[in-house]
């Protein structure tokens, strides 16, 4: 009896990889939080860098810039011009919207492109560029459809899953509003 209670006390006192059963045990939430962290701060930045792309390009359509100069701005260089400002961290080709509209009086109410639950790159109802003439109203809106990756986070964070670019997206939404200046 006596030797019976030697190896159980023996058993009970081992504390041999106590540690790494203890780092198994927390290193899944904190790698999760690490990786939630990461893709956060990844959209947030994201969002910022977009918003300043976005206003430092429609300053060229305020002032008049994109539209008086001897080779007026197209929609595909002004889409281009927003995207270079972009970092390198976006596909422009296929998640990037730019919206630049016209209106001579102030708008009643602005939709969103991507309320039919659909976005494609080139389309005049999702990409409509229009020219604006002097003291016109001007809505540059700009849509990144940003992937989300993290379980459970994309879940969170995700406000649009629809047509090629599958579910767990984020779409970032950049605008500036202005009338133009006298040119």
């Amino acid at each position: 009896m006596k030797r019976l209670d030697s190896k159980f006390s023996k058993i009970l006192g081992a504390n041999k990889g106590a540690t790494a059963v203890e780092f198994a045990l927390l290193a899944a939430p904190f790698m999760f939080l690490i990786f939630a962290l990461i893709e956060i701060m990844l959209v947030f930045f994201m969002q910022t860098t977009l918003e300043s792309a976005v206003a430092i390009e429609a300053r060229k359509i305020r002032t008049g810039q994109a539209q008086s100069s001897s080779n007026p701005i197209t929609q595909t260089q002004f889409k281009t011009n927003i995207c270079n400002r972009l970092f390198g961290m976006a596909d422009c080709g296929t998640r990037l919207f730019v919206s630049v509209e016209d209106f001579p009086t102030p708008p009643a109410n602005i939709t969103n492109q991507w309320s039919d639950g659909n976005l494609v790159v080139g389309s005049s109802n999702d990409e409509p560029y229009q020219n604006s003439a002097s003291g016109d109203m001007v809505i540059v809106k700009a849509y990144y459809v940003w992937p989300l990756f993290t379980p459970g986070i994309s879940t969170a964070l995700g406000n649009f899953s629809g047509g090629s670019f599958g579910s767990n997206n984020r779409i970032l939404v950049a605008t500036a509003a202005f009338r133009n200046e006298p040119f």
